[in-house]
């Protein structure tokens, strides 16, 4: 009797590897994509915190509040397009004087890279806005 010099189990082995891998390979994607996501949506944050601190020093430089939220938004080309608000914002009361607040928001379309991701999403994309206020050091 001739006795087999491969087993039946190594072939089922690699099959089922072959129908489980573009799942895995799949989720790892989806996985990355959420890391950017979440990532630009604090960068998107941070951008204008950082826009609206430079506002509350310097006073009335709206281009340099653009220009540091810009600088401080590392990896998502921020363009003037992105800045939906950059200006004075609602005055807050301090022992019954008016202090002035500045504003600014940020909007930045994020699109996955995962096309099935993009599939179960309004248009494809994610509108992500980023809003900050901040008292300023000065009065108008």
């Amino acid at each position: 009797m001739k006795k087999l010099l491969h087993s039946p189990q190594r072939g089922q082995s690699l099959v089922e590897f072959a129908m489980i891998i573009p799942i895995f390979l799949l989720l790892g994607v989806v996985i990355f994509d959420l890391g950017r996501g979440v990532y630009y949506y604090s960068a998107i944050h941070n951008a204008a915190r950082e826009g609206a601190r430079y506002g509350s020093v310097n006073k009335e430089d709206w281009s340099g509040m653009r220009a540091a939220a810009q600088n401080f938004a590392v990896g998502l080309g921020l363009t003037a397009a992105n800045f939906a608000y950059i200006g004075w914002g609602p005055d807050e009361i301090v022992n019954s004087y008016a202090n002035p607040t500045v504003e600014v928001t940020i909007n930045y379309t994020f699109t996955p890279a995962t096309p099935l991701v993009a599939n179960f999403l309004d248009g494809g994309v994610i509108l992500l806005t980023g809003n900050a206020i901040m008292r300023t050091e000065y009065y108008r």
